[in-house]
């Protein structure tokens, strides 16, 4: 195979120049590669996430140790110095000599003569000269901890600075890789017994932690024991707590974990409509369905923006899992701090699917309406704009469903926010409603 580090150096063109997310050009280059050790894999996986995670900071450092301006430097030799700075800043196992010696081979390979000595003097550079950032404590957190000015501006607004600070901290390490056991097929003590790269997790009681690092090409995921999700995400269908028997809408539903969740709650028995609104993604839901051996989920393709006649007050438990910023889950799709996401524009939509939703619960139903992002335009403000407009609804009490270590005080209020550096979770909000009449 090509050296671990040129492999990286090729993922990242692909996401800092042709668009690609982060976590599917990682999947795409690595998965099922016979020739590329565990090791490797997780040496790559870690170079990719840090230097798109910690892309403000490197390009702050370049600029402070290049003579040449940064719109100068060739894109190749650009991610070359960040790949190299990532390891001297924040690798401490990778020995000095080898991240500069193999940044100069890349430099020899993808630029032009004299590339190889400037990458060898800057990185250098780097080595000895201390980063100075500015004294402005915000502006620090945005070039130290590598997240836009104007977010980490909002965020100390909206959380204070110290919180601010630990949050950015805890999005920056790497998430562990929890799965959720699928108790149709076996249960966590029988799996864990049989792998030794999984742990019984200490949050949820059907979760696992795997150190593995290519879970689709291994045998528990293709023979449907385990799912892939956060268990802030597994949280979400707890609290709607479906019932066996029980007729479930599950409105944006793509690629079907959260439906899949509870169709296992329900013991695969009763019906859940899982919806999406494009066609291809019924597909993905469909296969997870199968792998994992339910039989009650039904696709539809539907814009959960347009009201549906035919769901007019026809579940007993409706799902909402709206579109979002995401800003919630950086720690595994940390590119999602650099898209410029206009939150008015989600927090339309958000508002239109959660008004429908709310017409397709019958009286005595309950709904659950959650995002992946921890701002409150997108959280508490949709719901109690729901609940203002909806007489009919009231929030309700979800405190004692949740698994014990995310119960926060707010739940018995009918809403809840957990955040990775509290939870140590992905950042998460969960809300609840019941249709009174």
């Amino acid at each position: 195979m090509k050296n671990a580090r040129e492999k990286a150096l090729q993922i990242l063109y692909e996401i800092e120049y042709n668009g690609a997310y982060s976590n599917m050009a990682l999947k795409k280059a690595l998965n099922g590669e016979k020739d590329i050790s565990d090791l490797d894999k997780a040496f790559i996986t870690r170079i990719v996430y840090g230097v798109v995670s910690y892309k403000l900071n490197l390009e702050y450092i370049i600029e402070n140790n290049s003579k040449i301006k940064l719109k100068k430097i060739s894109k190749y030799i650009m991610l070359i110095l960040k790949i190299g700075i990532y390891q001297l800043k924040y690798m401490g196992k990778v020995p000095r000599s080898a991240a500069v010696n193999e940044s100069v081979k890349l430099a020899k390979r993808y630029g032009h003569a004299a590339s190889a000595g400037f990458v060898n003097g800057v990185l250098r550079s780097v080595i000895k000269n201390k980063v100075v950032y500015p004294e402005d404590k915000i502006e620090r957190l945005s070039k130290e901890l590598s997240y836009p000015l104007q977010l980490c501006t909002k965020w100390c607004n909206d959380f204070g600075y110290e919180f601010t600070k630990d949050l950015l901290e805890a999005m920056n390490r790497e998430a562990e890789t929890t799965l959720r056991v699928n108790r149709l097929k076996t249960n966590p003590c029988e799996l864990v017994k049989t792998n030794n790269k999984l742990l019984l997790s200490d949050i949820y009681e059907y979760a696992v932690i795997s150190s593995g690092t290519d879970i689709v090409s291994d045998d528990i995921y293709k023979k449907g024991f385990v799912y892939p999700q956060d268990i802030s995400a597994m949280a979400v269908s707890v609290v709607l707590n479906p019932g066996s028997g029980e007729k479930v809408l599950d409105l944006c539903s793509a690629p079907g974990g959260k439906a899949t969740h509870i169709a296992e709650l329900m013991n695969n028995r009763g019906t859940v409509i899982a919806c999406d609104i494009h066609e291809h993604k019924m597909k993905l839901i469909e296969n997870n369905a199968k792998r994992l051996g339910i039989g009650i989920i039904q696709t539809k393709q539907y814009d959960a923006c347009q009201y549906n006649k035919e769901f007019d007050s026809a579940f007993d438990k409706v799902l909402v899992d709206v579109p979002c910023t995401g800003y919630g889950i950086i720690r595994k799709k940390p590119d999602i701090k650099w898209k410029n996401e206009l939150i008015e524009n989600i927090t339309g939509i958000s508002q239109e699917i959660l008004t429908n939703a709310g017409k397709y619960v019958k009286i005595g139903g309950e709904m659950v309406f959650s995002t992946c992002t921890i701002n409150k335009e997108e959280n508490e403000h949709r719901i109690f704009e729901f609940i203002k407009n909806n007489k009919n609804f009231e929030l309700t009490d979800f405190y004692e469903l949740l698994p014990e270590k995310l119960r926060h005080d707010t739940a018995r209020k009918g809403y809840v926010t957990f955040y990775p550096n509290i939870d140590n979770t992905d950042g998460f909000f969960i809300a609840k409603a019941k249709r009174c009449r």
